[in-house]
């Protein structure tokens, strides 16, 4: 065993023997092997227990186990203890994937207060062919289908290239104590429904079932490289970004012959789920202002373009600029200037600038996003605008009106930040003293 585990580390390059590792180890058969083995290499190690006091006496008994089995060898160990059940309530999730969230969570914090390189789990063949199953009953892409991957970031899994009776065989060789899971028995479980009936069936039917679906996964997982470098590719045609949203060229969409799974996979990363891309796919040709949501993120048609754009979080939407203020720095960054205009004097051509007359303004300026209905005097014209009609005028998308800016004196727009000002605030022969506002994103 000790020979293939050093063989799949270098083949799959999972480790340097310089690494540190934190070792995930619950007491049960498989983790207890893995833990046997790294005993064995080079690696300086410190093994993690998690207590989830999910089985009573059972969970506190297999704590007590790992501190004997550590204690007596001499080998780093930290324990967590969890209130998983309670967890899972608040957060409205199940029990197991409390346990998950809860395990990972501590195992990076203890990466990051150790510094320590990865976190070692004892997942092996079984597991990814229970995972594949899962993921293909539940519905899944090509992802799903590659199964537990042996190497996350800084997650681990040196086991992959053994089975669950492989390792029961060493522990037995080798006789290694070890605690069993009375949960691993029940079939409420869905993962153990598969382990105990799914799988026996197709061993049935080819007793090289595991080991066949085991190589189907590492075929799919290289395909899966080409699938995301392609991806890849098209991603760069496709998506274009413009401050903090993201533009879709809805042109190459519609010419694209697979639309809709590069848009799952552009919009999946921002919470849209398989059923809302697929009526994103339908709303390629229809008109403006099909608008769609996720938990975080919100995607409006606009003309030529789909714009993904985060929610707005429910932050302030009136800021004051008093006469004294250098700069504010929410809900953007501006600066502040006030000085004499002399002849030498030169208005700022830049957009992102306005200069007005500090006289004709009434302090506390207000900063706040448009409002339906309101007008202004466009600089240069004598008449008054909706702000609507500009912003028709100057071909701005649905979320640039949504996240437009004006900074008001006394109700008066003095500027469209970023665009125009109001011709009523503006630098005459008469002004004494220049008001410049510079805008930053």
């Amino acid at each position: 065993m000790l020979p293939k585990l050093e063989n799949y580390i270098a083949t799959e390059h999972l480790l340097l023997p310089t690494d540190r590792l934190v070792l995930a180890v619950s007491g049960g058969c498989d983790s207890m092997v893995m833990l046997d083995l790294f005993r064995q290499l080079e690696h300086d190690f410190v093994v993690a227990h998690c207590n989830f006091k999910l089985r009573g006496a059972e969970s506190d008994g297999d704590e007590v186990f790992m501190r004997d089995y550590c204690g007596e060898r001499g080998i780093e160990l930290y324990v967590k203890t969890f209130e998983t059940r309670e967890f899972a309530l608040q957060e409205g999730i199940s029990v197991e994937m409390a346990a998950r969230e809860l395990r990972y969570q501590w195992f990076y914090e203890l990466l990051d207060s150790l510094a320590y390189a990865y976190v070692l789990t004892a997942h092996h063949q079984d597991d990814l062919v229970e995972t594949l199953l899962i993921n293909l009953s539940r519905g899944t892409g090509i992802r799903g289908l590659s199964g537990i991957h042996p190497k996350k970031e800084r997650l681990v899994r040196p086991l992959l290239f053994a089975s669950r009776a492989q390792l029961a065989s060493y522990a037995a060789e080798n006789k290694l104590a070890y605690r069993e899971d009375s949960s691993n028995q029940e079939f409420v479980h869905q993962r153990n429904l598969i382990r105990h009936k799914i799988l026996p069936l197709f061993e049935e039917i080819n007793p090289a079932f595991k080991a066949n679906a085991a190589k189907t996964a590492a075929i799919l997982k290289e395909t899966e490289k080409l699938y995301q470098a392609k991806v890849e590719e098209e991603r760069q045609q496709l998506v274009s970004r413009d401050g903090k949203s993201l533009k879709l060229n809805l042109a190459y969409l519609q010419h694209s012959p697979f639309a809709e799974t590069l848009l799952f996979e552009v919009l999946h990363p921002f919470g849209f789920n398989s059923g809302q891309v697929k009526e994103i796919g339908l709303a390629l040709s229809s008109e403006s202002g099909k608008t769609f949501y996720s938990e975080t993120h919100r995607l409006v048609k606009d003309r030529d373009v789909f714009i993904l754009t985060p929610k707005s979080t429910g932050q302030l939407t009136r800021f004051y600029v008093e006469a004294d203020c250098l700069e504010i720095t929410e809900p953007f960054d501006l600066q502040l200037e006030r000085f004499a205009r002399d002849k030498q004097f030169l208005f700022s051509k830049n957009r992102e600038v306005a200069d007005v007359d500090f006289d004709l303004l009434e302090f506390p300026l207000v900063l706040k996003k448009w409002e339906q209905g309101e007008y202004f005097q466009p600089l240069g014209m004598s008449g008054f605008k909706k702000l609507s009609d500009f912003f028709v005028d100057e071909k701005f998308s649905i979320p640039e009106k949504e996240n437009c800016w004006i900074l008001y004196s006394a109700g008066k727009v003095v500027w469209i930040v970023g665009h125009r000002i109001d011709n009523r605030f503006k630098i005459t022969d008469n002004t004494q003293t220049v008001f410049r506002i510079t805008f930053s994103e």
